[in-house]
């Protein structure tokens, strides 16, 4: 779909902000651009598009209205395009998306290269930041969805249409020795007395933990915990506490291998907040394309193998405590046994010596 010279000069006053920048952009001079601008005007539109009260050329009200609805039609004309390419074969899809540093790690890799085995001409741009770099990202139209903490997306609603995937519950853990292994109580103020070091966290744990989480910080335009250590990735994380006292919060599945070889002990706390919600979310003016919905299919169905994991991994954790409990109640048990007998011992000739008396 081709656009029309006027739309199109209209839509370069936008990023441009001035007649010169956008007749350079256009590669036209500006005194063209100015007198197309003013055309726009005569085209039998009842409301002025172009505001002339000043000097600097710029949309007026109804010139914007006529921006948004002509950016949207553009992007949606672009995509079928693209779209109907890529199911001829003549062009490789494409995605051009964003990420949080959980999703990076986790299901990311598996559901891309599923896709990868399946179609090898796939290429795809993949940008991890924080959720209010990745929204106004996808709100500009530079990327076209985003995976991430749904709970961000949420402050949209009208802005922002959300695809749920999965539910990960978050662990406090310590290396093995740490205090805090056989200490008795685990309150969230005990374990944080320790520095805490994860990612950035999102805000609804942030609400709980930036109470008591020592030298950690709470960014007030977006409500996100920083903590005292603050890194780029869980494997980060699990190395600066394996290394210290610091205390970790990761999701059960990025812990597995350090359960198994017993080299990490999870903390015996548990509370619904601290549960990571993540999903697909992009703007509700432009549609996921084919590829990104093959996409989305693939990261449900790497989910469902996570799930499955983290499911047999708290089955063994539960299965240890059990185990660890019932051995505790035996030898218990066998401490008892000797008083006991040792209580009958003593009693039997006392009962004795009653009867020959």
């Amino acid at each position: 779909m081709a656009k029309t010279p006027g739309l199109l000069d209209l839509l370069a006053l936008v990023p441009a902000a001035d007649i010169a920048r956008a007749a350079k952009a256009l590669g036209l001079d500006p005194e063209a651009l100015t007198k197309r601008l003013l055309a726009l005007d005569s085209t039998g539109i009842s409301t002025r598009l172009v505001d002339t009260a000043t000097r600097a050329l710029k949309p007026g009200e109804a010139g914007r209205l006529v921006i948004d609805h002509a950016a949207r039609i553009f992007t949606q004309a672009r995509d079928l395009t693209r779209d109907l390419e890529e199911l001829a074969g003549l062009q490789a899809p494409e995605m051009h998306f964003g990420t949080d540093l959980f999703a990076a790690e986790l299901p990311l890799g598996a559901a891309l290269g599923r896709m990868a085995s399946a179609n090898s001409r796939l290429r795809v741009h993949a940008e991890t930041s924080d959720f209010e770099h990745l929204a106004r990202e996808v709100l500009a139209g530079k990327l076209e969805f985003a995976v991430g903490d749904t709970a961000g997306a949420e402050r949209h609603p009208t802005r922002l249409a959300i695809e749920p995937v999965a539910e990960h519950r978050m662990f406090f853990f310590v290396r093995q020795g740490h205090p805090l292994v056989a200490a008795k109580e685990h309150s969230l103020e005990t374990i944080l007395v320790f520095p805490l070091v994860s990612p950035r966290l999102p805000q609804r744990m942030a609400v709980h933990l930036g109470k008591v989480a020592a030298r950690a910080r709470v960014d007030r335009e977006t409500g996100d915990l920083t903590p005292s250590l603050m890194v780029d990735s869980f494997a980060v994380a699990r190395n600066a506490v394996m290394a210290g006292d610091a205390v970790g919060l990761a999701p059960l599945v990025a812990l597995e291998h350090d359960i198994r070889t017993r080299e990490i002990s999870l903390l015996p706390f548990t509370a619904p907040w601290l549960q990571l919600s993540y999903g697909l979310f992009y703007t509700r003016k432009r549609p996921l394309s084919r590829v990104a919905q093959l996409f989305m299919t693939q990261l449900r169905q790497v989910e469902v193998v996570l799930q499955a994991r983290e499911q047999r991994a708290l089955a063994r954790l539960n299965g240890k405590k059990r185990t660890r409990r019932s051995a505790t109640r035996r030898k218990a048990k066998t401490a008892a046994e000797p008083s006991a007998h040792a209580a009958k011992s003593t009693a039997a000739p006392a009962r004795r010596a009653r009867i020959r008396q």
